[in-house]
């Protein structure tokens, strides 16, 4: 864009295309897989416009600046609210109700729980749909969900049918590995663990990750509420995060070996998207993580010797987790 101008009405004529787009949603008869990836694209549309943006900076005058930051983050909360609005309303909740790791304490942790039941198996429990709804997953019945996990290595089997998603919530001082092709991943409040998936196929929404370590291979990655973590990421479309502190990215090693998603090779690992800083410069809110700092082949090989039921406490260590 040449002048201020003509940029000024090229955001408002965005921003009013990817409303129209995300109305548009509310009317689809798409099928779960096909409405999830219309989602995905307004996502990377908005986080384009993002982009863009942040480019301009430097020369658009602090009004303009202002007023681009609150069509963006309009942009953002419309296709959030569309997006529950749209999600499917089947009864959902699942088996065995177990008693939920308190949210703003990881160092409490719970007595240790059996795995939840795939959701398309589940009767009365205390995790609602609201929450799948919420991070984005579609066809929840496709969903294998494993809850209220602490102190425990498991190696999560294949889903229940090729491509369905996986969810991991409530989990505490835990090492899971997803090292089959899934649909989506979606974790909910994830404390000092490792986390190993990929490759996943669609999106990777990631909610409430602190001192953690996430190794994922995924088309996109959403990251919310998420404190000092580090992301170890082969990712094909620009990383998002929002209300995030101390994120860490590095790429992927080729000897974790997870592959990378269908149809695309690029890592856009250090291109990241943050909706909570939209101005000049570096966002405060991510880092790369230095190489010195990065996990070897030994740290890789620690959790490649574990067996279900092994102590997770020298991965943990290997990481850096206390």
């Amino acid at each position: 864009m040449g002048d201020r101008s003509n940029f000024y009405q090229h955001v408002q004529d965005r921003a009013r295309e990817l409303h129209e787009h995300i109305d548009k949603l509310k009317m689809s008869k798409l099928d779960a897989t096909s409405l999830e990836a219309a989602v995905n694209q307004c996502f990377a549309g908005i986080s384009n416009l993002t982009t863009e943006v942040r480019n301009c900076a430097p020369d658009s005058a602090s009004h303009d600046q202002r007023k681009y930051n609150e069509a963006i983050q309009g942009l953002n909360d419309h296709l959030q609210k569309v997006r529950s609005e749209i999600a499917p309303r089947r009864k959902f909740a699942f088996r065995s109700a177990p008693k939920k790791m308190p949210a703003v304490s990881p160092s409490k942790a719970p007595d240790e729980a059996p795995i939840a039941k795939s959701s398309s198996q589940s009767t009365d429990g205390s995790v609602q749909l609201s929450d799948l709804e919420s991070a984005g997953v579609g066809d929840v019945s496709a969903t294998s969900s494993f809850i209220n996990l602490c102190k425990k290595f498991c190696v999560v089997p294949v889903p229940t049918q090729v491509g369905d998603g996986v969810m991991l919530a409530d989990i505490d001082r835990c090492v899971l590995k997803i090292d089959v092709p899934s649909r989506s991943l979606t974790t909910k409040s994830v404390h000092s663990s490792v986390i190993v998936a990929g490759p996943v196929n669609g999106a990777a929404h990631v909610t409430r990750l602190a001192g953690s370590v996430l190794i994922v291979s995924c088309q996109q990655l959403r990251m919310h509420d998420c404190r000092n973590c580090d992301v170890y990421l082969q990712c094909s479309s620009n990383p998002m995060i929002e209300h995030c502190a101390e994120v860490r990215f590095a790429p992927l090693q080729e000897f974790v070996g997870l592959g990378v998603p269908e149809g695309n090779q690029k890592n856009m690992w250090d291109q990241v998207n943050d909706f909570n800083w939209l101005k000049t410069g570096h966002s405060p809110n991510w880092s790369v993580l230095n190489i010195a700092c990065r996990f070897g082949a030994d740290g890789w090989n620690t959790i490649q010797s574990l067996t279900e039921g092994d102590p997770v406490d020298a991965v943990l260590d290997a990481f850096g987790i206390s």
